[in-house]
C-alpha cells in the first residue's frame, strides 16, 4: 500500500507535524511520498531526506531560527531567510529533490501571477524557503523566473500533487478556522486574517483525504512562536495516536 502524507503550513504548529510523523512510524508505517505547504515543506523536506521527527525538533529548538533571521530593509518584507538557507545546506548538503529518500512536493505561491506552483525537481532549498515566506513578514524569494511567497496563501493542504498516486491519503491540518482568535496586535490582525483564509480552503479539502489529522486545541497556539514547540510536538503526536490506531484498523 502507497501512503501519501499532506502537510499544511501553520508556522511554528508545524511542530504538531513532527509529533504525527512519529505516531505513523510507531504503527510501523512511513509516507510513501509527501506534499507539504509553508511549515509543513520544512518538516517534509527533512524527513524525507532521512531524519527523524525527534531530530528534527531538538534541531531547530537548538539552532533558535529567530536568531538566524536577519532583517530585509526593504519594502517587500522584514525578515530575509539568507541565513536560515545556509543551515538548510549545513543539513541537506545535496540539495536536490531527487536525492530525498522520500519523494517531495513543495507549494508555494507565485504572488505576480497569482496562482499556485508545485515543485518536485531540482534545486531544494529555494521552493521549500519560498513556500514558507509569510507575506509581510519575509521578504519573497525569486527563483525560476517566479516571485514566490508562502504557499499556505493559495493552497494551505496541497493533497492535489498525491491525488491518484497514492492507495492512502492521511493529511494533517494545523490551521483549522478559529474564530475567536484574540485580536491585541497588528500581528494579531494579520495572523488572524491569513488563517481564516487558509482554514477555509484546508476545511474543503478534509473529505478527500482517507485519513484528516486537526490536532485538538491546536487553534490556540500562537503560529510565531516557538516558546511551545514540545507542546505542539505532544499534540501532534496524542492526535494522531486517537485518530489513526482507530482507523487503520479498518483501512489496512
Amino acid at each position: 500500500m502507497k501512503i501519501g502524507l499532506v502537510l499544511s503550513g501553520g508556522g511554528a504548529r508545524g511542530f504538531a507535524h513532527l509529533g504525527v510523523i512519529k505516531a505513523i512510524n510507531e504503527l510501523g508505517l512511513s509516507p510513501d511520498m509527501i506534499s507539504g505547504t509553508s511549515a509543513g515543506s520544512l518538516v517534509g523536506a527533512f524527513i524525507a531526506a532521512g531524519y527523524s521527527p525527534d531530530f528534527v525538533l531538538e534541531t531547530i529548538l537548538k539552532l533558535g531560527i529567530r536568531s538566524q533571521l536577519k532583517f530585509a530593509f526593504n519594502r517587500f518584507g522584514l525578515f530575509s531567510l539568507d541565513k536560515v538557507e545556509k543551515l538548510f545546506h549545513d543539513y541537506i548538503p545535496h540539495n536536490s529533490f531527487e536525492a530525498l529518500k522520500i519523494p517531495l512536493v513543495v507549494c508555494a505561491t507565485d504572488i505576480v501571477r497569482g496562482e499556485t506552483v508545485y515543485f518536485d525537481s531540482g534545486d531544494l532549498a529555494k521552493p521549500v524557503l519560498a513556500s514558507c515566506c509569510i507575506p509581510g513578514i519575509f521578504e519573497p524569494v525569486t527563483y525560476n523566473g517566479h516571485t514566490l511567497i508562502d504557499g499556505g496563501v493559495m493552497n494551505n493542504l496541497p493533497l492535489e500533487p498525491l491525488e491518484g498516486k497514492c492507495d492512502l491519503l492521511i493529511g494533517v491540518n494545523v490551521t483549522p478556522i478559529e474564530k475567536t482568535l484574540p485580536i491585541k496586535s497588528a500581528k494579531d490582525v494579520m495572523m488572524k486574517c491569513l488563517f481564516l483564509s487558509i482554514g477555509q480552503q484546508a476545511k474543503d479539502k478534509l473529505d478527500r483525504l482517507d485519513i484528516a489529522i486537526e490536532p485538538s486545541e491546536i487553534a490556540k497556539y500562537d503560529g510565531l512562536s516557538l516558546s511551545k514547540a514540545k507542546e505542539l510536538y505532544n499534540l501532534g503526536y496524542e492526535s494522531a495516536k486517537a485518530e489513526l490506531e482507530g482507523k487503520l484498523s479498518h483501512i489496512l
